[in-house]
């Protein structure tokens, strides 16, 4: 998936670029690292619907995966 985000302000995405600096990463590594995280926790409106949150199994294949396509 290819995501686009318009209208981020200067500040946010100055701050982005810092702190995949300091990771060691480029931008888009470390947002992909970011979102998959956050993908991986439960929202507060999943949490209230009784969702089951993905296993560590589940959550280290994907970033399995994102290490794979980074290394291509």
């Amino acid at each position: 998936m290819d995501l686009n985000i318009k209208d981020l302000d200067d500040d946010v995405g100055q701050r982005l670029r810092e702190q995949a600096v300091a990771a060691g990463l480029s931008v888009q590594q470390y947002l992909r690292n970011e979102l998959t995280r956050i993908a991986s926790r439960l929202s507060p409106a999943e949490l209230s619907g009784g969702h089951k949150p993905m296993s560590r199994t589940e959550f280290e294949a994907i970033r399995q995966q994102l290490r794979d396509i980074d290394a291509q």
